[in-house]
């Protein structure tokens, strides 16, 4: 049986682990874990369609976190990056299954106070989401709109319009960036039953696991507790440095699952003599699909890598990692679906999924355009230029 660890994860594991540090027993447990918990449920490892959707992906984020497999961000970069591979293997909309997420900025940068507020509910299973877009254009957070002004009692009270923000009925905190009276741009830990909340449903075309669309603020206290610690523009750019490279083995994972499935396709149509002999066409897409995917694995690697260390580069390679492992991504389960035949192109079908979801992600955080022409705004940099120019988010949170 083909699985993540074992199909695509230990042919590596010398160039990934060199040193041997990784407790693959442990990642090989995790998969299983997450089989088995996909198998407890009635439809067994399929997930259902629509609303339903959500509270059973609620469901076995809640059960791994009860079985001890949540990460609050104490994990080596690499153990977590290899998971999201593994989750997202299984399918793209298990992203979430495994990690703190956006809630990441609350563990890393929250008070005490907002920490204990918190932490405790996302270790249990809890969703953050994250609202930095906003109409006139995601790829600007540092031009936000949405502020505060001073209530009587000394609080904040913050109005504005956030789009394009997934989790929008499963949260339970947002991480909200708004202006400050004095015009900085801070980011805080906004309670998701806030009554000044409210939101508007979109139906997306990937992405569909989790809710989304647009989130309105109109006078929403915040306390001084709830603000994070830093400008928000700092925290967001550290974070998505790290974060994107996850996104990115998130697709890779599910474009990897797509390539066993056209594989096993193949061989027993084969085998059993239904086809005579495969064409060398479907045979070298076969094998350049394979050694993309690897290799945009190796990069995103490296970017996790980077952003555990510190490294001044680590944005960019985030960024560039990102666009190019979800391209690839792309690309491969594009050309391999057309060796299924008319099969692939059922729209119940996992393949189908996978392609909708990961045409989603060429528009989250960074549409890829925009990360590839900073990239190349600073490789073509005077050299002594600083790395001061923030990379752009996207349209769509994830």
């Amino acid at each position: 049986m083909s699985t993540a660890v074992s199909t695509w994860l230990r042919p590596l594991r010398g160039v990934l682990d060199p040193a041997d540090r990784l407790d693959w027993e442990r990642l090989a447990f995790l998969e299983a874990e997450l089989d088995n918990v996909l198998d407890s449920f009635p439809l067994g490892p399929q997930l259902p369609a629509g609303a339903q959707r959500s509270d059973r992906l609620r469901s076995i984020r809640v059960e791994l976190a009860n079985r001890g497999h949540l990460d609050a961000g104490t994990d080596p970069a690499l153990f977590a990056l290899l998971t999201q591979f593994v989750c997202g293997y299984r399918d793209i909309d298990l992203r979430d299954a495994t990690g703190l997420g956006h809630g990441a900025l609350i563990a890393r940068h929250g008070s005490k106070a907002t920490q204990h507020r918190w932490m405790n509910r996302l270790m249990s299973g809890g969703l953050a989401g994250i609202a930095m877009t906003e109409p006139h254009g995601g790829s600007r957070p540092a031009a936000a709109r949405t502020c505060a002004v001073v209530a009587p009692d000394g609080t904040w009270l913050v109005s504005g319009r956030k789009t394009w923000i997934s989790r929008l009925t499963e949260a339970v905190v947002f991480v909200v960036s708004f202006r400050t009276p004095d015009g900085h741009l801070v980011a805080a830990a906004v309670d998701a039953v806030e009554p000044g909340l409210r939101r508007q449903l979109i139906t997306p075309a990937g992405l569909a696991g989790w809710s989304w669309g647009t989130l309105d603020l109109e006078c929403v206290p915040i306390r001084a507790d709830d603000v994070l610690s830093g400008d928000a523009m700092v925290l967001l750019r550290r974070h998505f440095a790290g974060y994107r490279p996850l996104v990115a083995a998130t697709a890779l994972g599910g474009a990897a699952a797509v390539f066993d499935q056209v594989v096993a396709n193949l061989t027993s149509r084969y085998t059993s003599g239904e086809v005579a002999r495969l064409w060398d066409s479907a045979l070298a897409t076969v094998g350049r699909a394979h050694a993309q995917l690897t290799t945009a694995l190796l990069g995103t690697v490296i970017a996790a890598h980077m952003a555990e260390a510190g490294n001044a580069h680590a944005e960019r390679w985030g960024a560039v990692m990102k666009a190019h492992g979800i391209d690839t991504a792309n690309q491969v389960a594009a050309e391999l679906t057309l060796l299924l035949g008319a099969s692939g192109f059922r729209s119940d079908s996992h393949v189908a999924k996978v392609r909708r979801d990961l045409n989603g992600l060429l528009y989250a955080d960074g549409i890829h355009d925009s990360l590839y022409r900073a990239a190349g705004k600073r490789h073509t940099a005077h050299p002594n230029a600083a790395e001061s120019t923030p990379y752009p988010f996207g349209a769509l949170s994830v």
